[in-house]
């Protein structure tokens, strides 16, 4: 993930995340502002789904072959379809899941899953193929987040311009030569605050300019 400057944030015991601090402190500091920023009913359980994808991101850098890779989302995909009481045990991000206890948060990390996977289906990635993940990865985590408030928020677009440019900065050695990016209008709306810092985030900015945003949406 690109990190920037931003170091200030608020530490994640002061923000309830009991059990998930470990793997919380894992995401980025401009991660975290952004989720400072969601509504608190749905903190927890917006921190776990960008934990989600963060994890599935870090297998998918770290498989030289594609049917490892499989195998591996294969374990997450049947861990999140068993009943909480029967996943494997000692994964944190599975107990905190379980813990929870949010369909909608257990469907999202499911789609998480298949969109990181559209990845290993080829080397270099094509632009009908980034098109097809950013789709999908961006549909799991900023619809989910709307979902988890109960409110049919306008985020499609947004979702696709942040999957796509994140894993370009993730990834810029796979990206096709040229890569096709629409840069989007940022709502102002406070409910679409953590998002929109997202977008942001992905677009390279970070620091006081970031922490703005957080504060004015402008």
């Amino acid at each position: 993930m690109v990190s920037g400057p931003l170091t200030l944030i608020c530490p994640a015991d002061l923000l309830g995340f009991g059990k998930m601090t470990a793997s919380f402190e894992q995401l980025s500091p401009p991660q975290r502002l952004a989720i400072v920023y969601a509504p608190s009913k749905v903190r927890d359980a917006f921190a776990l789904l960008l934990q989600f994808d963060e994890r599935l991101s870090d297998i998918v850098s770290r498989i030289s072959e594609p049917m490892i890779g499989q195998l591996k989302l294969a374990w997450w995909r049947d861990a999140l379809n068993a009943a909480p009481g029967q996943r494997p045990k000692g994964e944190l991000l599975l107990s905190a899941l379980s813990e929870l206890d949010k369909p909608e948060l257990t469907t999202a990390a499911h789609k998480l899953v298949d969109a990181w996977e559209m990845l290993l289906m080829e080397e270099q990635w094509s632009d009908a193929l980034l098109d097809s993940f950013a789709t999908a990865r961006g549909e799991a985590v900023f619809e989910g987040f709307a979902r988890l408030l109960e409110n049919n928020l306008p985020v499609g677009a947004l979702a696709q311009e942040w999957a796509k440019r994140d894993l370009a900065a993730r990834y810029p050695k796979a990206m096709p030569a040229i890569l096709s990016l629409r840069t989007e209008t940022l709502p102002r709306q406070r409910a679409l605050r953590p998002l929109t810092l997202l977008v942001m985030l992905s677009r390279g900015v970070f620091g006081p300019r970031l922490i703005w945003h957080g504060l004015t949406g402008r």
